[in-house]
């Protein structure tokens, strides 16, 4: 799991409609909702990340450099006493950090009870390489692990919403994916309105979800993800405190707020 957010920075939304393969991803993940009745608690919003706690459970999700606009300065403090599945319909708006609250709600709303918070799954650059060797690997997003993996795979290429040198161009990335064995996508494609287009455009690949916003729904392998490489909200309290002082997930994680989670398409990874 790496603490990188990928550099889409402001999705704007807006000009990306909810629509198509996106908006039935997200009718798929707000109907499977397994904790949608519990209550939000508390919410904290940081420079990076925006968490939820909804009845003890905890989710996260990136900000991407969203801030509320004037009219959303209350959203955090409105949403208090309601169901983590209501605020979780602010995917569907058209304001970057509603889709962020939405989606930490959702996260909230699909934390599992964990049975031994010690025990941490590997993180997701392992299961890359061991995915990838010999074979044409795709990255959604600039990870600080890309470096390792092009060395270690058998072709990579990079997608980028921004202009990133060294990136596929947009016009061949219908191609590109096409052509994919193994697709690794930041969880954060589902804030910019691009996880289903990834997903079912690499029909072919193995597909891997990475990052702390990665829901946790059982409902994406439908979609075609084969892995979830997720987290878990273990402390609240030092996630919270974490995310008001603006650190990044590595840091968070250092401090034990939260541990690594990967789900695998038919259970768990062996």
């Amino acid at each position: 799991m790496t603490d990188h957010v990928c550099h889409y920075h402001v999705p704007l939304v807006h000009e990306r409609p909810l629509a198509g393969i996106e908006e039935a991803l997200v009718d798929a993940l707000l109907r499977d909702m397994v904790h949608p009745n519990s209550l939000i608690e508390q919410v904290a919003v940081g420079p990076r990340f925006i968490s939820v706690v909804a009845e003890g459970r905890a989710g996260m999700a990136s900000l991407l450099g969203a801030q509320p606009a004037d009219h959303e300065q209350g959203l955090i403090y409105d949403v208090i006493g309601k169901t983590a599945g209501r605020v979780a319909g602010y995917l569907r708006s058209t304001s970057p950090f509603a889709v962020s609250l939405g989606t930490a709600a959702l996260n909230a709303a699909y934390a599992p009870d964990l049975q031994n918070p010690s025990d941490v799954d590997e993180p997701a650059e392992e299961l890359l390489v061991k995915l990838g060797r010999g074979k044409v690997v795709g990255v959604v997003g600039e990870f600080p692990f890309v470096r390792l993996l092009k060395e270690q795979v058998g072709g990579l290429h990079l997608f980028e919403l921004r202009d990133v040198e060294g990136s596929v161009s947009r016009e061949r990335w219908d191609d590109v994916l096409a052509n994919l064995d193994v697709l690794a996508v930041t969880g954060t494609a589902l804030l910019t309105r691009y996880l289903g287009y990834f997903l079912t455009s690499a029909r072919r690949a193995t597909s891997v979800i990475i990052g702390p916003t990665t829901p946790l729904s059982q409902a994406l392998f439908a979609f075609g993800a084969d892995y979830l490489c997720g987290s878990v909200v273990i402390d609240p309290g030092q996630v919270l405190e974490g995310v008001r002082a603006g650190l990044s997930f590595r840091e968070i994680k250092k401090k034990g707020g939260v541990r690594l989670v990967t789900l695998k398409a038919g259970g768990r990874r062996p």
